[in-house]
């Protein structure tokens, strides 16, 4: 895809399943961007969605991109010629491309191109990995058989090289799995600078060392994927670099309509963040430094499927109102382990709040927790957490409860037990408090639910292992594949067919037809990139 200017604008629209469904539509209208990125995964979102496909094999991916494309995202994105490319595909890429295949087939892109990374879902295979001791703990160590054999899912996190020839092979759209973050926004820029067409032209594997891809005369193509990888980690998190969740929010104008970011990335690495013209919310150098630190780990050696990240010398200059320069990033080669975001069912858990006004506040909040957990004091394997909203639980440890009395205190107890009925019981427990504990004691809800607990367990896995399955099943209409082969059927019978279903009098005819055409839009394979 041509460069705007010199350089690749790349948007970060989305941080997290949850975040503001409509803001991809709200950055197109106010930008021209070349390729839109959506993270939609967190830890452990992986494992909530393998739930959801487990009651509904057309679940398990983060149905929000469904409803803005519907609501007018996909006009957009065929219009101003942007390519998308998420992980929204979660834990069934497969269901979200079919889903978003049929929604444009019914908006009329019919030729519209949609591509699916998988192979991170390692869980077929996590036992026979673990016996051949090529799956360690994040120190290195063996992992225990015992833990491997519950765990209910396993994905590895996938780097920018399905990403790239994706969109090589001519994805409008490319929808993943567990691909990390900032391997979105690096797979974009593989293809938009030609890397990825040289890797094509040079027969290299999918899943080869990306910066084997680079052009012969470019001397440091490590530090060129480290720029692209931070930029990356500056948009994944949306407009988290854009103002939000900000030290310096009270600031900040127009947190309402607060911009989601654009990074402006040139080819030797170097990046312009900045955000749509008139959109609220502030690009300084202080808020991109924020999120360039925000779960960055060691800023000498962040891993990423694709490089070792160095920030040590980056440079962050303010070059006009809402822009900011990024430079200075340092690569080091790819490490030898890819992390694997994995998960078991560990119980039950629940948790429910009640509100207690003064006076005594303090006081009465901790006599009515005595009473709950004197109450309950028969159930051995439940435990109880409490917490006294307001009285400065939020402080860092070491930090002074407030001692004098307050107007209200809110009390919020999590619970969780191996036993269902025990947390059963609790929610039984909380609302009775009302009547039976001290004067005033309100705010109760409905009976608070037992929730089947997931239990997060970072691993790591030899990448050789989980690469060399990474496939890229490119999917379009019925139609689309059959004028590829047959380009002459689009006007003797596909035309003819539309002419009838819209003109013929003859009802049945006419219903034919329109069933015919129907079929025709239906989403097929066309083949995998090994």
């Amino acid at each position: 895809m041509p460069a705007r200017g010199g350089v690749t604008r790349i948007a970060g629209a989305g941080g997290f399943w949850g975040d503001q469904v409509m803001a991809p539509i709200t950055l197109m209208e106010g930008a021209d961007i070349d390729y839109l990125t959506m993270d939609y995964l967190s830890e452990v979102t992986m494992s909530i969605m393998h739930k959801q496909k487990a009651r509904d094999k057309t679940s398990g991916w983060a149905t929000d991109l469904f409803d803005w494309l519907e609501a007018g995202g996909l006009e957009l994105l065929k219009k101003k010629n942007t390519k998308l490319v998420t992980n929204a595909g979660g834990a069934n890429p497969g269901a979200c491309a079919e889903a978003v295949l049929g929604l444009a087939c019914a908006l009329g892109w019919v030729d519209c191109q949609i591509a699916i990374v998988v192979g991170d879902d390692i869980h077929p295979r996590i036992e026979h990995m673990n016996a051949d001791g090529i799956l360690t703990d994040l120190s290195g160590k063996s992992v225990d058989e015992a833990l491997t054999a519950k765990l209910i899912s396993a994905h590895a996190y996938i780097g920018a090289g399905p990403i790239a020839r994706a969109l090589e092979q001519g994805a409008d759209i490319v929808l993943s799995g567990r691909v990390a973050d900032a391997s979105l926004i690096v797979g974009s820029m593989l293809h938009a600078e030609g890397w990825a067409k040289n890797s094509v032209a040079a027969e290299l594997p999918i899943c080869s060392p990306i910066e084997s891809w680079a052009p012969m005369e470019l001397h440091h193509p490590l530090d060129v994927i480290a720029g692209w990888t931070l930029a990356g980690h500056l948009i994944e998190c949306g407009a988290q670099v854009t103002g939000g969740n900000a030290d310096s929010w009270a600031d900040i104008t127009d947190l309402v309509n607060l911009g989601y970011p654009i990074a402006e990335i040139a080819t030797d690495g170097s990046s312009v963040i900045t955000k749509p013209e008139g959109s609220g919310g502030a690009v300084t150098r202080a808020n991109v430094a924020e999120q360039m630190l925000y779960e960055i780990g060691d800023p000498a050696s962040y891993f990423t499927p694709d490089v070792i990240l160095d920030i040590t010398a980056v440079s962050l200059d303010e070059i006009g109102t809402d822009r900011v320069a990024v430079a200075g990033a340092r690569g080091r080669p790819r490490p030898d382990n890819l992390k694997v975001s994995s998960c078991f069912l560990d119980g039950w858990f629940t948790s429910a709040t009640l509100l207690v006004p003064g006076p005594q506040a303090i006081a009465k909040a901790k006599a009515t927790d005595y009473i709950l957990l004197s109450r309950l004091a028969g159930l051995d394997e439940l435990v109880i957490h409490t917490e006294f909203l307001g009285t400065g639980i939020t402080m860092p440890k070491g930090g002074i409860e407030l001692q004098g009395d307050l107007p209200e205190v809110m009390i919020r107890w999590s619970v969780k037990s191996p036993n269902r009925t025990d947390v059963e019981i609790f929610g039984k427990s909380v609302a009775p408090l009302v009547l039976t504990g001290p004067a005033g004691v309100c705010g109760y809800s409905a009976r608070p639910r037992p929730r089947s607990q997931l239990r997060f367990v970072p691993l790591l896995v030899s990448r050789e292992t989980v690469e060399a399955r990474v496939d890229i099943p490119m999917l379009r209409t019925l139609r689309k594949a059959l004028t590829e082969r047959r380009p002459d059927l689009e006007t003797r019978v596909f035309n003819r067919l539309q002419r009838i279903s819209e003109n013929e009098n003859r009802i049945i005819t006419k219903r034919i037809a329109s069933r015919v055409l129907r079929g025709l839009e239906r989403p097929v394979g066309r083949g995998k990139v090994n």
